[in-house]
């Protein structure tokens, strides 16, 4: 046989044999393409977040100290209104995905307390007692919204219930707020402050929504259950700015920034963004959520405000922190 002949039938053979591993060697480049979008989203959303958040975070300080409000004030009201998670459940509600709508809240929560405060208190420990009355309203609203999913539906009485405590819990914080600390003299407020907040809500929603968008691609082919991929994902996506504004503040020196942000945070989640999700579309809960989440919620809360009750929060209280949700997603996961 001549060489033409045999490098014919090579050709031949290489054109007709691989058919049947076209299909999955299509698959693989895209699915190899997804993973490198998603990988690539999610950097971008981490940098953009951290960027608009040390832009946030020394503004509203400066706002803060010129006003002669508490910094733990101005954590709890101006960084604790979490607008992505509420649109992002609202958006699963309507989607039928009640798992994931239910990660935006009581998910986003478990995470801020555990892994926003332990990395906080990692970074740069801190010493600051929460005003009594902040700590009081954050366990109002995580039992509040405890006993309302417990019976398995959120409905869109729930959901006014939870939305109506919302406004009481927020104007007992004003109204019991406390002192900021002298500052003499006081200093001026930041130049541009109005457009320079609004540039940094705006990078922190566009970086929300670029992590959000990665972190799906990237664990969407792990076949998670739609309740564990809400709690455990998705509430760790759409909290992740928040974690970053409980970091930061703590590490330029500012603890009552990381403090105020974390619990009010927990009580706009668990009342006025799960009411709006709940009248929006009322809610299925979903049976693991009720045995195990909620529980953990509940042990969560207790945890976090046991330890800011002492007027500390060392590394080795983060290392209890994080621990805690390691053992609380390793549960999710093998149940």
């Amino acid at each position: 046989m001549n060489a033409g002949s045999r490098g014919a039938r090579f050709r031949a053979t290489v054109v007709s044999a691989p058919l049947p591993l076209r299909g999955p060697l299509l698959r693989g480049s895209v699915a190899t393409v997804s993973l490198l979008v998603g990988i690539s989203a999610f950097a971008g959303g981490v940098w953009l977040l951290v960027e608009s958040v040390e832009g946030l975070v020394e503004n509203l300080h400066g706002w803060a100290l010129a006003a002669g409000l508490s910094g733990v004030l101005v954590g709890a009201l101006v960084l604790g209104f979490d607008v992505e998670s509420t649109a992002a459940g609202v958006a699963a509600a309507l989607q039928d995905l009640p798992g994931t709508a239910l990660g935006t809240s009581v998910g986003a929560a478990i995470f801020l307390l555990t892994v926003g405060l332990g990395i906080a208190a990692l970074v740069a420990p801190f010493a600051i007692a929460p005003p009594v009355t902040l700590l009081a309203t954050a366990g109002v609203a995580t039992a509040l919204c405890v006993a309302l999913c417990a019976d398995g539906r959120v409905s869109r009485v729930d959901g006014a219930v939870l939305l109506g405590a919302f406004v009481p819990l927020v104007a007992v914080i004003v109204l019991r707020r406390p002192a900021a600390r002298p500052v003499e003299p006081r200093p001026a407020r930041p130049p541009a402050l109005v457009p320079k907040l609004v540039a940094g809500l705006l990078g922190l929603v566009v970086g929300a929504e670029l992590l959000v968008f990665g972190t799906r691609r990237i664990v969407g082919d792990l076949g998670l259950s739609e309740s564990v991929f809400g709690v455990l994902v998705v509430g760790a996506a759409v909290s992740f700015e928040e974690v970053v504004l409980e970091a930061l503040p703590a590490f330029r020196g500012f603890p009552e920034l990381s403090v105020g942000n974390a619990l009010g945070t927990l009580i706009f989640l668990l009342t006025g963004s799960l009411g709006v999700i709940a009248l929006v579309r009322p809610l299925d809960v979903p049976g693991s959520v009720t045995a195990y989440d909620l529980p953990a919620l509940a042990l969560v809360a207790l945890l976090a405000g046991g330890l800011l009750a002492r007027g500390r929060m060392r590394r080795g209280e983060g290392v209890v922190l994080l621990a805690a949700y390691a053992a609380y997603a390793a549960g999710a996961l093998l149940r």
